[in-house]
């Protein structure tokens, strides 16, 4: 082989690989997002020393789940159960977070599990409506 066809044959494999790995972010991101529930840009972190980690939050009627945005996994990182969560007071974040813009933080926890989140306020503001109001078939009886 000549070193012009071996540059060329690397070359495609790189191109290939640049390819097949953009191709199953976006699928993999399609699956996510299926079946209609909403999923919104989210940064999440375990302790406050810890780098913040952007990911996506999806919300489903009874379930908050968090995915990392890169990686091979389609099961969520984390997943609470809605009636068990709980979310703190919000606070402006002074540090960026590459991805959102001008972000707020908010600790969220469910029995011994914390951690901190951080949304754009549009999106904070939506996952606290779903969070605040009552799960379908939550209560559906009381008169």
């Amino acid at each position: 082989m000549t070193p012009l066809v071996v540059a060329e044959v690397v070359l495609a494999l790189i191109v290939l690989v640049t390819v097949g790995a953009l191709t199953f972010v976006w699928a993999r991101r399609r699956y996510i997002s299926g079946d209609g529930r909403p999923v919104m840009l989210c940064a999440r972190r375990d302790g406050e020393g810890d780098r913040w980690r952007l990911g996506l939050a999806r919300l489903s009627s009874d379930r908050f789940e968090w995915f990392s945005i890169v990686g091979p996994s389609l099961r969520p990182e984390v997943a609470w159960v809605r009636g068990q969560l709980d979310f703190g007071s919000v606070s402006a974040l002074s540090d960026p977070i590459p991805g959102l813009a001008d972000p707020v933080a908010v600790v969220g926890s469910s029995g011994a599990a914390t951690c901190e989140f951080a949304f754009v306020p549009a999106a904070y503001t939506a996952v606290r409506a779903w969070l605040e109001s009552s799960p379908p078939g939550y209560k559906a009886n009381v008169a």
